[in-house]
Order: structure tokens, then sequence, then C-alpha cells
């Protein structure tokens, strides 16, 4: 079939409208003119593969990245950077009216930086003793030599990756975790690998750095993205920070709050934060290993002024949305990789009595479809 690909979707692909119903057609950009072959066919929707460019979009650059065509990581490297931006901010916009049926028409922040080498932290798998990517799409592993979203000191890292999986000890390891902050440590199963420790300084703030343990990804938005998040602070004296990892909110605002209770489910997450609160000698943070819902309900007395919320991309869950507006703590600042458990969650929040205040989009990691968001909701 030829179409014309209206816009970009969430997940990445562009949508055609075709005598056949809708059709989504991966590695696309809007404007484009494309000749294609049905790969997938549902009951409402196909996906097709592209099998000629007819006519360009004004959109497309070359794209950089040399695994672009082999692993397809990059999914929006075709596309010139600052129309991604606008697309992403179309499609948050669309999302949370589709999927939560809420309009906002205010304006929306950006906060962006440089697309390329911005990525502090890499998971690898590993096949045949090589360090890889998964193919998009698929469950093959393709060896890469380098990647234009990583830091040079990660790139660096990969001939010397693969020379350690040579090791007659490394025969069962599948994943490679690696940080950089410099130094680079890497984590090869339970092996480390590494001159450490691996420290980062955002505003004063040291954050030590663990393989295994989440981090914010995008190092030259370090400061914006916790601006994004203090700056609505003013005026708190407890703070509750969920799904609080290492400490990246929590050790911040501890600073500027009386008291900071910090709630994260994995246990070298929370190593890590308290590890972090002693090396910039925090005394009024607190963390908590175990469930955030379990958390919630068996902490009835809790009086936060405000609560900040950081989940995973499946989102907070419903349950935890509900409990967390219960609260009535006099803002809430949801933190989200991921834009349709956001809308999902978000009506929960302001059926409790809260107002959507400020929307402010992180683009954490340029050349995809990944768009992330601070949301600061106030209490009526």
């Amino acid at each position: 079939m030829r179409v014309t690909i209206e816009k970009l979707v969430y997940g990445g692909a562009g949508l055609a409208r075709t005598e056949q119903g809708v059709v989504f057609v991966p590695r696309t950009a809007p404007g484009d003119v494309v000749e294609v072959e049905l790969v997938e066919k549902k009951s409402d929707y196909g996906v097709a593969r592209v099998t000629a460019l007819l006519e360009p979009s004004a959109d497309r650059q070359p794209p950089s990245c040399p695994n672009y065509e082999t692993a397809g990581c990059c999914h929006w490297q075709h596309i010139r950077y600052a129309r991604q931006l606008e697309i992403k901010e179309a499609i948050l916009r669309e999302t949370l009216q589709r999927t939560g049926r809420m309009s906002w028409d205010s304006p929306i922040a950006i906060v962006s930086g440089p697309d390329h080498h911005y990525r502090l932290r890499a998971s690898f798998h590993v096949y045949r003793r090589k360090l890889g990517f998964v193919e998009e799409r698929s469950h093959k592993v393709v060896p890469i030599n380098e990647c234009s979203a990583l830091s040079a000191e990660l790139n660096a890292f990969i001939p010397d990756g693969n020379r350690i999986l040579e090791a007659p000890d490394m025969d069962a390891v599948r994943e490679v975790h690696v940080v950089s902050g410099p130094p680079v440590l890497a984590a090869f199963g339970r092996k480390r690998v590494g001159e450490g420790p691996a420290r980062v300084n955002v505003k004063d703030v040291v954050f030590d750095l663990h393989p295994d343990a989440f981090f914010q990804t995008n190092r030259y938005l370090l400061s914006k993205f916790l601006d994004a998040v203090l700056s609505h602070a003013e005026g708190s004296r407890r703070v509750l920070d969920l799904f609080c990892g290492g400490g990246f909110f929590s050790i911040p605002l501890a600073k500027k709050t009386h008291e900071v209770l910090g709630v994260e489910t994995s246990r070298t997450a929370v190593k890590q934060a308290r590890l972090n609160a002693t090396l910039n000698r925090v005394t009024n943070v607190e963390f908590f290993e175990g469930g955030v819902e379990e958390a919630l309900k068996n902490s009835p007395d809790l009086r936060p002024d405000l609560v900040v919320m950081n989940p995973p991309r499946t989102g907070a869950g419903r349950e935890v949305a509900g409990l967390a507006a219960g609260l009535k703590a006099k803002r809430l600042v949801y933190v989200s990789c991921n834009p349709s458990t956001f809308a999902r969650e978000a009506p929960l929040v302001t059926e409790r009595g809260y107002k959507l205040e400020s929307i402010t989009m992180v683009d954490q990691f340029p050349n995809t479809y990944h768009i992330e968001m601070v949301a600061v909701f106030g209490l009526l």
C-alpha cells in the first residue's frame, strides 16, 4: 500500500489511515509518503513495514547511530531533534486527553539538552561473550561496537567488556550493567569490575552510583530535572518520597525541609540511598525498604506537606495513587516515565481534591519515543 503518515504515536510508530483501517508504521516521520507491506493485522488496526520511502518528510535527517538499522534502539534518530520535542509534547497532550480524559491547554515546560552521548548508565545483553543490545521487536542480541547515546566512557568500556567476557568464569553471564561517574563500574552478574567509587555531583550533592541500582540516566539534565521537583518544596516541612531509589530527590529535599521519609522496594537502592545521605552528611532523612502500598496502608499517621512519587514505567498503581492523594499533602509531585500510566492514575488524584497545576516534560531519552514528565498537583 501507498500511505501518508499523519502523525507519530506513543510507542514510536507513524499512524496512517487507509481503506483497511488505521495502520502503524515504525521508522517513519509525519508527512512521509511511503510504500508499506502489512506484517500484522488485528481487528481494529494493522502494523506495516516500509518497503520504499516515496516522498520524505521535511522533518527527516540522516541517522547517525551505527545501531539504528541493526538494533533499532534509537527509534527516532531519523527525525530532527527540535521536531522530536514538538511531537512528544503533542503525544503527551493527546495521551492525557485520550487515556485520562484530562484536557491540558496550558503550556508545558520542556527540559532538554544535547541529544548525543547523554547516557551515564547502560545495560548490555551478552551473546557469545559479546556485549550487545536486543533488536527491536525481537529477542535477538545484536553485538555493538559503540552507541551514539552512550557517554564516551561507556563507549570506551565496550571493547574492555568484551575482553573480560572471554574469561572462563564469565560463561554464564547474560547481562552486564555499567555506570560511569567516571570512573566506569560494571556488574558482570555478581562480579564487580572497575576502580570505584563512581560518583556524580548534582547541585552540590554527591551521589554514589551502583551498576545494579537505578539512577537517572541523562547526565546533561540532572540539575534541571532536580530543579523541576525542588522548586515545589518551598514551605514544606515533612516530605514523603515514594519510589525514592538511591535518594536522587530525597537528599536534596532534605536540605530544604525539616524531614524526609523515603520508601523503596529495592534493597540495593535503599543501601545506596543511605550511603548517599552519609556522603552528604544529611541526617534528617530516613529510608525504608518495602512495598509502597504496604507502607502507606501501615502508616495512617503520616502528615506530609509534600508527596513525591517517581514510580517505574508500570506506574504507581491505582491503589498507591489513591492512598498517596488521600494523605492530603498541600502538593503532590508525580514524576512519570510513562504518560499512559500517568494518565490512568492522574484522575485518581484529582478525584481526591487536587488540581493539576503544571506539567514539565523532561526529555531524558532523546531520539527515542520515551517521554518523562513532572506533574504538580495542588490541594484545593
